[in-house]
Order: structure tokens, then sequence, then C-alpha cells
């Protein structure tokens, strides 16, 4: 991941949800939060696979 990519996903992180929606306490911010860990963890094996594109 090249840091202009890792910077504009940080930047989604980092801003908040709108005050209006209740997103923080349905299930669907449980389903978002397992698809990022999975990506995450696939990114994480993936590098230990194969360090050398790294």
């Amino acid at each position: 991941m090249n840091s202009k990519a890792s910077t504009s996903l940080l930047s989604l992180l980092v801003v908040p949800i709108q005050s209006g929606t209740n997103v923080s306490n349905g299930p669907l911010s449980y389903l978002i939060g397992g698809i990022i860990a999975l990506l995450i963890l696939g990114y994480l094996v993936y590098t230990l696979l194969r360090p050398d594109k790294f």
C-alpha cells in the first residue's frame, strides 16, 4: 500500500459520521468492522508471505 492510498484511507477513517444518523449502534457497524478487520488480516498475511514485494 503506497502512502497516497494509506493517507486517503486514513482520512476516511478520521472523518466522523454525521450526528443525524444512528449507525454506530446498529449491526451495520459490526459488519463494516468485520470486513475491515478481514482486509487488514489479509494484507498482513500477504506481506508475511511475500516480503520481497515491499
